[in-house]
């Protein structure tokens, strides 16, 4: 396999800002770019009837992982592929701009927004669920952080059984992808994919100095490339940012599936935007054995809910909705735990009990404090002629604030090596206890210091600095389950925080962490004022703290993970190739088949499974 083939027909640079997308608000007529009646055929008819809807493969979701899928499959001009998508194209200027595009809450971001069950375990809080829905998915309104984790994390993977899974069967997949602008070529790092990042090393935020003297006072070394194998379980980096050259937001539909591509491989790459799924077509023998055949989708406009269209799956279907559109998508279609469908008057095709069970989430705590109003992202509200200044800035030269991540640096720690001071403490006799190639010893903490508001309450013109103290490999889960039979109707999401008590433990450790590097702050005569912080350090107050100021990270996974079908703890919903037990034609491809969470921001990992999931299907249709 090559390690730096880029997608067939794009040159990583070569496309200039004012023909980037050259789209309309209107996509449909564009080439590639279907409407539904063109996608597939109205009602369901007999097979014999659909050679104009029929595809060599299905892709439900064209988010991150499916825009790499289905360039990586349509590289093959004797393939056919469909996209469906539920949202629409992120194409409008300010989708470009980093700062103005992370905001999700931001009026005409294209999320899907609801709220989680009662937390049952954190004094009932309900958290507000977000992800993307447009092409390119989350990738169009996260942060932008291209992070992979350590390689224990993916050797955990492959201890648990996953067989291909591991740090050196994926690095290759990690390096194929991108394009890195800040760091040198190497086995682990390429200059010859698609996708582009680049790393920030200059410093706009006047904290970041005294945040980074603070970390070192801790004992936390600097490690150039996150990326690196060779990274510390204990160390503070700059994050990589998936931005172009010109410093704009790149997502993997613009990256792997740019207008050159769509237009070249119009006759075998179809895209069908504003299409809701409302179930998958399983045939079955009666003796058990089932086969994925195509789709059942509508418009995602409930206006035009009453015609429902059908597309025939020649080869396979791939579920590309995450971790939380996947397992919503196999339950409507019958597969799912027993129970759980027969309450919801849906027809059992399969029973799999691990449909929609160990959602996990990275567990973020907040402490908020206060600061010169200029050195926070709250001071372009104040003062809008700076915020004008800024953007007009950006426009110009693709520089300035609203090119910069919210955050210039983090740390990462394995809490274990944390002493009672709060430093890093290596055991005598432990010269390994660095070396995150072992999954024992991958850090379970990420420290983000961030320049603006990170909790629900309002602080109006006001400067906040935040330190977010993220559990990033969590015990705890939760369930991703049917509200109702109505496909339109959002699932029931219940996040699980706390689930497990041996949470606690390492939060504490990473928020008396936060406080030291706070108080050192102070110490270096930076004016820092705490708004929202534990009042007492106790284990009973910080525990209680965590409770009630607990975020998500939106970093769902797992729930639809990869593992054997009859594991007695944790059942397996697909196996090492990502095939669905039991179903022939059916495929998961997201980050809801992670084994466990990965200690990383999850966009680059999932990209990572969707090339690998390519290659996987291109050697079963070669029969190797």
């Amino acid at each position: 396999m090559s390690t730096s083939s880029p997608v067939e027909g794009l040159e990583p640079n070569s496309t200039p800002f004012h023909t980037m997308w050259p789209f309309v608000s209107e996509q449909t007529g564009a080439p590639g770019i279907l409407a539904l009646d063109e996608a597939g055929v109205e009602g369901h008819p007999a097979i014999q009837d659909l050679d104009k809807y029929t595809y060599d493969y299905i892709i439900i979701g064209g988010g991150t992982a499916g825009s790499c899928l289905a360039a990586r499959l349509s590289e093959d001009p004797n393939v056919s592929v469909l996209i469906l998508e539920r949202g629409t194209f992120a194409n409008g200027w300010a989708d470009k701009v980093p700062l103005i595009s992370s905001n999700p809450y931001r009026e005409g971001a294209p999320v899907g927004r609801w709220w989680s069950q009662p937390a049952e375990h954190a004094e009932g809080q309900s958290l507000e669920v977000v992800c993307g829905e447009a092409l390119g998915g989350t990738s169009a309104i996260n942060c932008m952080f291209y992070t992979r984790g350590p390689p224990g994390d993916y050797n955990r993977w492959k201890e648990l059984g996953n067989g291909g899974w591991g740090y050196n069967d994926l690095e290759p997949y990690f390096a194929k992808s991108e394009t890195t602008h800040s760091h040198p070529e190497s086995q682990f790092r390429s200059k010859k994919g698609p996708w582009q990042n680049r790393a920030y090393t200059n410093t706009i935020w006047k904290h970041t100095p005294h945040v980074i003297r603070a970390a070192e006072n801790a004992g936390f070394v600097y490690s150039e490339d996150l990326s690196s194998p060779a990274t510390p379980a204990a160390a503070y980096v700059r994050h990589d940012v998936s931005q172009d050259s010109a410093n704009r937001r790149h997502t993997p539909f613009e990256a792997f599936l740019p207008p050159k591509v769509i237009q070249e491989r119009q006759r075998r790459l179809k895209i069908c935007p504003n299409a809701l799924v409302t179930r998958i077509e399983l045939a079955s023998d009666g003796a058990g054995d089932v086969q994925a055949t195509g789709i059942h989708f509508e418009d995602t406009d409930f206006r035009r809910a009453g015609r429902s269209f059908f597309a025939h799956a020649r080869r396979e279907v791939v579920v590309c909705a995450g971790a939380l559109g996947s397992p919503q998508i196999l339950q409507l279609s019958g597969l799912g735990p027993k129970a759980h469908l027969e309450d919801k008057g849906i027809l059992v095709v399969r029973d799999l009990p691990g449909v929609g069970n160990y959602l996990q989430d990275h567990i973020a705590v907040p402490l908020t404090f206060e600061v010169p109003i200029n050195d926070s992202v709250h001071g372009l509200e104040v003062h809008p002629m700076k915020a004008v200044k800024e953007l007009m800035t950006y426009l110009f030269t693709g520089r300035g604030l609203f090119s910069y991540p919210f955050q210039a640096v983090t740390l990462y720690v394995a809490s274990r090596i944390l002493d009672d001071k709060s430093r890093v403490s290596i055991p005598s006799g432990s010269a390994d206890a660095l070396d995150a190639r072992v999954p024992a010893n991958c850090p379970d903490l990420e420290i983000m210091p961030v320049a603006s508001n990170c909790t629900d309450h309002d602080i109006p013109r006001t400067g906040i600095f935040s330190i977010m103290v993220g559990l990033i490999h969590p015990k705890s889960h939760g369930t991703v389950r049917l509200s109702t039979r109505n496909p339109r109707a959002r699932p029931d999401v219940d996040l699980g925080f706390f689930s497990d008590v041996a949470d606690f433990a390492p939060l504490r450790k990473g928020l008396r962490l936060g406080l030291r590097l706070a108080e050192d702050m102070r110490k270096q005569g930076y004016p820092l004022k705490g708004l929202i912080v534990p009042g007492m350090l106790d284990d009973t107050a910080l525990d209680a703290f965590s409770r009630k100021h607990m975020r998500t990270c939106y970093h769902y996974t797992s729930t639809c993970r990869m593992g054997a079908e009859d594991d007695p703890d944790r059942p397996g919903v697909v196996d090492a190739e990502l095939r669905v037990h039991g179903v022939r034609g059916l495929r998961v491809c997201d980050a809801s088949v992670f084994p466990e969470i990965v200690g990383a921001h999850t966009m680059a990992p999932v990209v990572a499974v969707a090339e690998r999931c390519a290659d996987i299907m291109r050697a079963c249709q070669k029969g190797l």
